[in-house]
């Protein structure tokens, strides 16, 4: 076998034990820090793609991480979005699933272009059927205990929001929905045809259908610029058929839960976007950071 000096032999081995199939090759993929992703080119079939977390003291601290993705592709079958489908699980820290094709799109033009698509995936998302004994965990703030301004941010603006977060709440959830909870652009594979692909489901859960917006209008607001997180946001609440006010509490919980940093720059950096620098993505972090305060 085709083996990649990043892929662990002994991770291949379980694949092909778990699928019932022999591997003839492997290739890394981008992936997060606390998980290794790979495609697997198969003998015979169609190739998979497999997430192994390598984070021990992640497992520990959310041991339900497997099953949380493999709950949520199960439900993302039947529906219209085009997603990785299921194919295996092995213990509590490996996920086999299907190959999506595609690539990133990250350039502020090309994204500009995509927010309504961007906004129509994100209701969809919420339309999806919860069907009974789903398993997936509900959602929480990843806002930390102990809350500190980062170095070299606006120290008044922080301690300000930290004030607002401690003295306010988030609205309640009446019907909980579907959410990824990690959606944004580099979550996103664009085929050749244009069509959207959403993936990484690792940290699906249920909750309210605005929790899922603030996160992306972040990244939204530092890729591109604020107005394309208002529209993000402008053309989502178009497409519900029942609308409530966005309260700005979850742009809050999306910015104080990237403490105590860092906010991505490497991650972009891997997708090419090299002019956004650890001082650009405070900057601009601080921006919406002050716009949402203004609109609490």
């Amino acid at each position: 076998m085709a083996r990649s000096a990043d892929v662990d032999p002994s991770i291949v081995e379980r694949v092909e034990r778990a699928i019932g199939a022999r591997v003839v090759g492997a290739e890394p993929l981008l992936g997060g820090m606390s998980s290794a992703v790979f495609r697997c080119r198969l003998q015979e079939g169609a190739p998979v793609v497999v997430r192994h977390i390598t984070d021990r003291g992640w497992i520990e601290r959310e041991p339900h991480l497997i099953r949380n993705e493999a709950s949520a592709l199960m439900l993302l079958a039947s529906s219209r979005l085009r997603t990785p489908r299921l194919v295996a699980t092995d213990a509590d820290d490996l996920l086999i699933m299907s190959n999506v094709p595609g690539r990133v799109v990250v350039e502020s033009r090309d994204l500009r272009s995509l927010v309504d698509e961007m906004a129509s995936i994100a209701a969809e998302i919420a339309a999806v059927d919860l069907t009974v004994g789903h398993q997936l965990a509900a959602w929480r703030p990843w806002v930390p205990l102990e809350l500190a301004p980062p170095p070299g941010g606006d120290r008044r603006l922080w301690l300000d929001a930290f004030d607002a977060w401690e003295t306010g709440r988030l609205p309640p959830i009446d019907e909980p929905v579907l959410l990824h909870r990690d959606f944004h652009p580099l979550n996103l594979l664009q085929d050749d045809d244009g069509t959207l692909a959403v993936v990484d489901w690792v940290n699906a859960c249920v909750g309210h259908p605005h929790a899922e917006l603030g996160h992306c209008r972040w990244n939204l607001s530092v890729l591109v610029g604020q107005r394309a997180a208002d529209a993000f946001l402008a053309s989502y609440l178009s497409l519900r058929s029942t609308p409530t006010p966005y309260d700005r509490s979850w742009d809050l919980a999306t910015v104080l839960g990237l403490l105590p940093g860092p906010f991505g720059t490497s991650a972009w950096h891997s997708v090419g976007r090299s002019d956004l620098t650890d001082a650009t993505v405070i900057s601009a972090t601080e921006q919406f950071l002050a716009d949402t305060l203004r609109h609490l």
